[in-house]
């Protein structure tokens, strides 16, 4: 059950996001855990639009690291990231 506060707190940061952040953000909900790459292949950007946009989205604690392992495109290793628990379920 999300409390009000939690679904305020959640419209508050979605309305300061700008419309690729919150492009991306729906992609991660959409594929999580997911590396840039995959948002990238995804959303059909190039990985140079989505790397910063997900940088941002860390930054402001809406996104977090979840584990490093290897990417299932390029087989390399590579930082898996989720939407913090509490924004999720607000977005369910």
């Amino acid at each position: 059950m999300i409390q009000a506060t939690s679904l305020i707190s959640y419209y508050e940061i979605l309305n300061k996001l700008n419309e690729r952040q919150k492009e991306v953000l729906l992609a991660i909900k959409h594929i999580q855990p997911c590396n840039n790459l995959q948002i990238s292949k995804l959303l059909n950007l190039p990985i140079n639009s989505i790397t910063p946009r997900c940088q941002e989205l860390r930054k402001k604690g809406i996104v977090i690291y979840y584990e490093t392992k290897a990417c299932p495109i390029t087989k390399r290793s590579s930082r898996f990231y989720i939407i913090k628990s509490w924004i999720k379920e607000s977005m369910d």
